[in-house]
Order: structure tokens, then sequence, then C-alpha cells
């Protein structure tokens, strides 16, 4: 426990209300003062998953593994003795985000000394490594012995926005931060990482405590010891944009209807959560469907009213009718919701689709450096294809983070329903949602390109004219990322060509010939331990494609990508046996999304794999 009493050491030394700690991010303490870092290196997988093994209780680790967040109250340690902290942690596949909240006590506290408390560089990527360099000077006086006093559980926070107050002065509510905390306790949400050189003030947005008179009187409680079975308790981390400053209100810590259905999904790592008439509600988690058991069937009834609760007034109508309607929220501790609400001969149903709070960058996607350099061409059409819910819209959401951070440039995205929100950057993102037929996101994409976009972004040309629009603007020295459903990238243009009347085809082609830059295909396979993986297949267009494209013998394409691994091209195949190979992926799964699956066992075969499962699929 070293680890975890030098962590603690460190929020106490700042005067800090958390110590928040996520794979991939640097460690940092909140502090009133502003946010105070702890080290200067990212937090490893490994040393998460080694601090969650000294911070949690048997029990708690379970309620973890079992549900995915997890609440926790540390025994007091020798080192502070009169001080109280609860871990809250979440973790999902391959991401951990613990917070580690100090229970302000209810006794005046003193002005501290200033501290500056830094971490250890993570080495190796073990918990070892991470150590808290003791205090210039040495460490201070050995506190007075304080018997701990009762506790009382604090009220949940809930954040709501509310508009900044336009006079100079800070608000009464946050001119003295620590007489606050001497009134009641309170829980301090995770604050958005900003630039350092931003002062403190702008760091972290004011908030405005509104108590709310609880029901019955709370009477003071003995803490509990560290055997006590782990609270669930929902979490987000969404990031809260400049001009939604939070305002906190203490609720009761039940949840119920559709928000609780959708945290708890949440914290299971679902995709999506399905409410039918009739049944328990079912989560979507890595692609595979399961009831929650713990839930009740639902009747019609109970259906409806949980859709009512997220709908607005506007879809309302459609809910009652067999028109099935469809909208986008935001929910609190969850992030963006995408709903489609339906009714079948049970009667009403719906569909919630988690959306991620932020894209995921390129490098978390593990994108190749061949299909990142597609997205600093200055000109031209870029392609991602691949088969239905295979990721399209994550990756092309890549693509714009990537552009956003690497490239000043102006961005116009052209979507059906807005996803991932990308933030101004580098370059300067405008995005459009465009809910009309295929003839108003024409009218809408020449309108774009009247703005002088560098880069244009159409979610999905599925029709001939959105196509026409696409090439001319990629002749005309804009760079267009567009998508389209197909397995293969031969296949993506295939579909091109083939929509387009007979007549115009040789015009089509030519364009696409000269236009074209490269096409990623990509497909989801369930890895062998749990989750999924992304295997792609990337098209260039060499001199030799383009005049297979040119002259019509897309036929011959196939060769051409096999021909092309001198050039950074990449078979589908050869990504499936790759996984194969390094154990990630088992063969059936691998042979089940192989688009050439001859192709494939003569490939496992030359590699020295053993096929004979697919005699057992037969």
């Amino acid at each position: 426990m070293a680890l975890v009493e030098s962590l603690l050491s460190a929020v106490v030394r700042a005067d800090g209300d958390a110590l928040v700690l996520h794979v991939g991010e640097r460690p940092y303490v909140v502090a009133t003062s502003g946010q105070v870092e702890l080290s200067s290196r990212a937090l490893t997988l490994e040393a998460m998953a080694g601090l969650l093994g000294q911070l949690l209780s048997p029990d708690a680790a379970k309620s973890l593994d079992d549900l995915g967040a997890v609440e926790h109250d540390l025994a007091p340690l020798s080192n502070v003795p009169d001080e109280h902290f609860t871990v809250v942690a979440a973790r999902g596949g391959n991401d951990i985000w613990i917070e580690i909240r100090r229970q302000r006590r209810v006794t005046p506290l003193a002005a501290p000394a200033p501290v500056e408390a830094s971490l250890a560089a993570v080495g190796s990527g073990q918990p070892e490594s991470l150590r808290v360099q003791p205090e210039p000077g040495g460490p201070g006086p050995e506190p007075a012995a304080v018997t701990p006093e009762p506790r009382v559980t604090p009220p949940v926070m809930v954040a709501e926005p509310v508009r900044p107050a336009r006079s100079t002065q800070a608000p009464a509510a946050t001119r003295d931060h620590r007489q606050e905390a001497a009134i009641e306790p309170r829980q301090t949400p995770r604050r958005r990482k900003t630039d350092r050189s931003a002062p403190p003030e702008a760091d972290i947005p004011a908030v405005a405590m509104v108590p709310v008179p609880p029901s019955r009187t709370q009477t003071p409680r003995t803490p509990q010891p560290e055997s006590q079975p782990a609270v669930v308790l929902p979490l987000s981390r969404s990031q809260v944009r400049g001009d939604q400053l939070p305002r906190v209100v203490m609720m009761s810590s039940k949840l119920s209807g559709l928000d609780r259905l959708l945290r708890v999904a949440a914290a299971r790592g679902a995709s999506t959560l399905y409410l039918v008439s009739g049944s328990r509600p079912s989560i979507r988690v890595d692609g595979e469907i399961s009831a929650l058991e713990a839930e009740s069937p639902l009747d019609a009834p109970e259906v409806e009213s949980l859709i009512l609760d997220l709908m607005p007034e506007r879809n309302r109508e459609a809910l009652r009718s067999d028109v099935g309607t469809e909208w986008i929220c935001d929910v609190p501790d969850v992030g963006r919701v995408r709903c489609m609400s339906f009714r079948d001969h049970r009667g009403a149903g719906g569909i919630f689709r988690m959306i991620p709070a932020r894209a995921i960058s390129a490098e978390q996607l593990g994108l190749s450096r061949e299909v990142q350099a597609l997205c600093g061409e200055p000109e031209g059409l870029v392609l991602v294809t691949g088969p239905r819910s295979s990721g399209k819209s994550t990756l092309i959401a890549a693509f714009v983070d990537l552009i956003n951070r690497t490239r000043s440039d102006h961005v116009i995205t052209l979507e059906s329903q807005i996803k991932f929100v990308h933030e101004t950057r580098a370059s300067v993102v405008s995005q459009r949602e465009v809910r009309g037929d295929n003839e108003e996101l024409v009218t809408v994409a020449r309108a774009a390109l009247r703005e002088n976009p560098d880069v244009l972004v159409i979610e999905d040309l599925r029709t001939p004219e959105l196509v026409n629009v696409a090439l001319e603007a990629a002749q005309s020295g804009h760079l267009v990322i567009g998508s389209l459903s197909a397995h293969t990238t031969t296949a993506a243009i295939d579909r091109l060509i083939d929509q387009t009347p007979p007549e115009r085809r040789p015009k089509i082609q030519l364009a696409l010939a000269e236009a074209l830059r490269g096409i990623v295909a990509q497909v989801l396979v369930r890895k062998t331990g749990g989750g999924r993986l992304a295997a792609r297949e990337l098209l260039l267009n060499t001199s030799s494609v383009a005049n297979l494209i040119a002259e019509g013998k897309t036929s011959q394409l196939p060769l051409a990508l096999d021909s092309g691994r001198k050039y950074g091209m990449v078979p589908l195949n050869d990504a499936l046996v790759a996984f194969v190979q390094g154990g990630a992926i088992d063969p059936r799964e691998a042979y089940r999304n192989a688009s050439d699956r001859q192709g494939f066992l003569n490939q496992l075969k030359r590699e020295g794999v053993d096929t004979s499962f697919v005699e057992r699929l037969a």
C-alpha cells in the first residue's frame, strides 16, 4: 500500500479534492487553485490494472468486473489518519478510469502551503514505478491524531447547464471554496484538461451549489469496514464545453426509467440498448446481443412510457403511429445517444445507440502510416467502405480528427445526424446535419462548395448525383472523403460505376481514375479473448489501378491489389491471416469475414496454419 499512501499524500499536500487517473493520460490532482499534474508521462494499462489491485477490496474488484463501474470507501491510512477517501473506478475493455475523491471534513481549513506535487515517470508500465516525489525541504511535522468523525453520505451531484454571469466579479458561491466545504460535503466532478498556459480561473468553470431540501433528516453513520459490498455508480468522462457551465444540484441517488437502463448499458461497455414490448431490455456488447437478466420484462405501456422520457415533443406523435422516428439526445453520465423508436405486432419499441463523447483518434484505431497519409492529400477522393455496422462512421471521424490536429484547413462535414462532435483545433470544422431527401443533400453539398472548404466530408455517397458532386469537387482542388457500403475496395468501385446510367459510365470511370486517391475497406472481427478488431483492406490509386478503372476492367483490380504490396497496399486476406497467426482471432471467425474464402484458405496453408476447421464448419 506504499503507492496508495504516496498518492493520497499528494492529494492532501496539494489541498486537492480528487486525483484522476486514466489510461493514456497524465495523472492530475483537482485542486481549488487549478489542475496539478503529477507526472510528465501518460499512464499505461498495466500500471492502472496494478493500481486497481491495491485500491479495491476483493468484493469491489468483483463488482467492477461484473458491472463495469464501482464506488468503494478506502480504510483510513497511517500517513493520513484524519482523511477519508472514496475510490470511483470504471473499466471497459482496455480502458480504465479511476478517481480518488477526498471527503472533506467538517472543520475549518487553514490555507495550505505551496506544494509542487509530482509523480515520477512511469517507466516499464508497472504500478510500482509510480512514486510521488517528496516535498522540497523534507516532510513537515506529523499531524496530531484526530478521531475520525461520523460521516454523512454525500448526495449525488448532477451537473446542469447554466449561463455564466456577465459580472466581472466571481459569483458568491465560488468566492470561498473552503467555507463551502466546511458547511456540507461535496463531490467534485472530473474537470476538463485545458491549456496549462491559461490562468487557473479559466481551467474550471464556476459552479453554483443549489441545495434541495432532503425528504427526511439523515443521521450520521460510522465508516463501514473495507469488506462492505461495493456500490455501482454511473460514471462519465464526457467533456464539458465552455458554453455549458455546470450547475450542481442535489438529487436522489436512486435512478429510474430509461436513464437508469442507459447507464447500466454504458457501464457494461454496450454499444446499443434494445427495448421490445414483452421482453427484458437487451444490450449489444462486442457485436452480440444479450438480455439484462436482472431486469423484468416490459409490457407495451411500460416501453412507451420509457421512450417518452427522452423523446422530444416534436417526435411524440410518430411514436403512436406505425412510422418510426429518430433523434439524438445528450444523457448525463452516458453521453450522446442516437435514439430510434418503432412499433411492431407487440407494441412500442426503441433502439438506443451510444456514441462516444469524442472521436477515437487514428492512433487509438491503429491506422497504418499509409492510411493516415490519405488524410494529408491536398485534393482528390478518399473512400471508406465496408459492410453494415463495420465502423465506417468511426473511421471517418478519426480522419476528421487527424486533419483537425495536423492541418490548418476549413473542413465541412455533411451528416444525416451529427454523432462525433469535433471542436475546432488547428482547423476550422463545421458540421452540418442534413435530414432531407437525396435532392436536398445534393443542394446542400453544392452550397457547401461555394464556401470554399479545403476538405468536404460526405457521410454517404448513395446517389449518382452525389457521386458527381464529389468527383467534381475532388477534380477542382478539394479533398473529399466519402463512404458507401461494400465489402471490399474493388466492390466499392463497381458500386460507384454501376449506379451510374450506362451512357454516363465512361465519363465516371475517367473521372474516378483521375480523382481517386485511395479506398479503405473495413470489417470488424471478434477477438479470441473478447472485444473486436478491425481488419482493413487498402487500395491505392497507382498508375496500373487508374488504367484498369479508366478502361472498365475492374475485375482485374484484385490482381493489381495483390501486386501492389510494395506500394503499401493491403489485401483483406493479409490482414485476416496476420490476426490468425498472432492468435488475436480464431481462424473460423476470419474465414466467416473473408470475401475471398478460397484465397484465404490457400494463404493459411502457405503459412502452415491448420485449415481442417473448414470441414467442421461444413
